[in-house]
């Protein structure tokens, strides 16, 4: 049965606007987040991936090889070259995001002047453009550390340093 003795409750308030640089911080917070979590969840497979890369022809298979390297490295070697994967997809994960809603932003302002000469196909365009602009802006950053990377996963503990 409805209570009717207590007054109906007030609607929820609505969260107060935020200015561009709280967005920006924000996207820049989470997208950090996002990288972090992703770079812990997918290094091991990085490196099992890299080592099997460096076996060659001898076919080692990626379970064999996850308890050879247990044995003989311990398994925090699973997570070789986290440091400079940190490195890499925490400022390229906020360059990609900053870069592509620059971009994006920038296209449907164009877009948004060029309505009678086809801006609206110029528009429908700009997610795609805006993603594969970030996307090249953020390889050509980013490639000298995932060379460092890749090196260091290859490499077997007290091979190279850890970053």
């Amino acid at each position: 049965m409805i209570n009717q003795d207590r007054p109906p409750s007030s609607p929820p308030r609505p969260l107060p606007a935020s200015t561009p640089r709280q967005r920006n911080m924000q996207n820049a917070a989470s997208a950090s987040v996002g990288a972090v979590v992703t770079s812990l969840f997918v290094t091991p497979f990085e490196v099992l991936k890299v080592r099997q890369q460096a076996c060659g022809s001898s076919g080692c298979g990626m379970v064999q090889l996850g308890q050879t390297l247990v044995r003989a490295e311990g398994a925090t070697a699973f997570w070789a070259g986290l440091r400079p994967t940190l490195l890499m997809a925490v400022p390229s994960t906020v360059l990609y995001m900053g870069a592509y809603e620059h971009i994006r932003d920038a296209i449907q302002a164009a877009a948004a002047r060029r309505r009678n000469g086809g801006g609206g196909a110029l528009a429908s365009l700009a997610p795609m453009l805006a993603g594969g602009s970030a996307r090249v802006v953020t390889v050509v950053v980013a490639a000298p550390l995932e060379l460092l990377r890749t090196r260091m996963q290859a490499a077997p503990a007290g091979g190279a340093a850890d970053g």
